[in-house]
């Protein structure tokens, strides 16, 4: 992956673990990341990073702390997870390819989607537990 970021400016990746359901599910998903050379970075961004302990994570910019630092959450959580700084990021989310279609920023409900998702996280509370108690959410991790 790192070797594609420098050489091609992009890299496509499979998706790991279930921090970004509803939207990126592991094993059916696959995300296409660019380097963030001279990108501005906001809200709402999915961004690759690296943790201090070396792993690689997916997630979603929630707050601009300041010009270098960036509060992140998976969208399948609905605490603020973790601050990150600029140098950490490794890539930027340009699209991703579910169920065969490929998905990115222009499109139309996904726009709809981070708007609503991102804004707003009782409402994600609200949806999250509705979706452990109904048990739908048993059917996406399979």
């Amino acid at each position: 992956m790192k070797q594609c970021l420098e050489e091609l400016g992009y890299a496509v990746v499979p998706t790991v673990g279930n921090s970004m359901l509803p939207i990126l599910q592991e094993g059916k998903c696959m995300v296409q990341v660019i380097r963030i050379e001279g990108k501005p970075l906001q809200e709402g961004d999915v961004v690759l990073y690296r943790r201090k302990n070396g792993a690689y994570i997916l997630h979603r910019i929630m707050r601009k702390i300041e010009e270098d630092t960036f509060l992140v959450c998976g969208d399948h959580q609905w605490r603020l997870e973790e601050e990150i700084q600029k140098e950490q990021i490794l890539a930027v989310m340009q699209g991703f390819l579910k169920n065969g279609h490929y998905v990115d920023d222009n499109t139309w409900w996904y726009r709809i989607y981070k708007i609503i998702w991102n804004r707003n996280l009782l409402i994600r509370r609200c949806c999250l537990a509705f979706l452990r108690l109904s048990g739908l959410e048993k059917k996406w991790l399979r």
